[in-house]
């Protein structure tokens, strides 16, 4: 088995991205055509729940299109691919321990100036094409909330921040085992592209206590 060297993160994927707004303040972005990235950051304590809510009215009909996996990350982030336009209106939902919660104002989505389109918008090409740009990620993938690939070039590993035991396995396309990484220590690490045999989808599956917590892909683009 190969050794795995790790590195130490200062932040989650979108904070190296897009300039997140503190809750209940927090940033929406068009992504592209329909796509929408939902930013934040936050400082809060016993935070149970986090939601993210969608609407065509800027007060009421709001329903929740997606919750958090681990609502304790302090900078975290949303992708809305379902959107039916750009111009829906957006809302953070946040339940604290002991049933208290927060509902922010709704908001819709800003144009993206920082570049950030071009990495989320595939354009006129296959979902299965890779693009040349290194950052691009197919229309239509959702990126894992703990492990994702990101514009320095790096897959990075985002466990949740308890004191639970973690062991991470890849697998190729086809299922190949690749490696693994048993009883992982640091939660915030990651891992060189040298370490992944091809472009592409790489499958993996995340254990918590040896329960299977996640079973997802990360995209490796062609220029990875």
């Amino acid at each position: 088995m190969k050794k795995i060297l790790l590195f130490l993160l200062s932040g989650f994927i979108i904070s190296g991205i897009y300039a997140q707004e503190q809750l209940p303040d927090f940033s929406v972005y068009k992504v592209g055509t329909n796509r929408v990235v939902v930013a934040w950051t936050h400082n809060y304590q016993g935070v149970k729940q986090i939601s993210i809510q969608r609407s065509t009215d800027t007060l009421n009909y709001f329903k929740t299109i997606g919750t958090l996996p681990d609502p304790s990350l302090q900078q975290n982030g949303f992708s809305d691919a379902t959107a039916p336009n750009d111009n829906m209106f957006y809302r953070i939902f946040v339940m604290f321990e002991g049933g208290k919660y927060i509902s922010t104002k709704s908001k819709r989505p800003t144009v993206d100036t920082s570049g950030l389109a071009d990495a989320y918008n595939s354009g006129n090409k296959s979902n299965t094409e890779v693009n040349l740009n290194p950052n691009f990620i197919p229309s239509g993938f959702v990126q894992s909330t703990y492990i994702f690939t990101s514009p320095d070039r790096y897959v990075r590993v985002e466990l949740p921040l308890d004191k639970r035991k973690y062991d991470l396995k890849f697998f190729g396309e086809a299922g190949q085992p690749l490696f693994e990484l048993n009883n992982i220590k640091e939660k915030r690490f990651k891992l060189d592209r040298s370490y992944f045999t091809s472009a592409g989808y790489i499958n993996f599956e995340l254990y918590a206590d040896d329960k299977l917590l996640e079973k997802n892909k990360v995209f490796l683009p062609k220029d990875f």
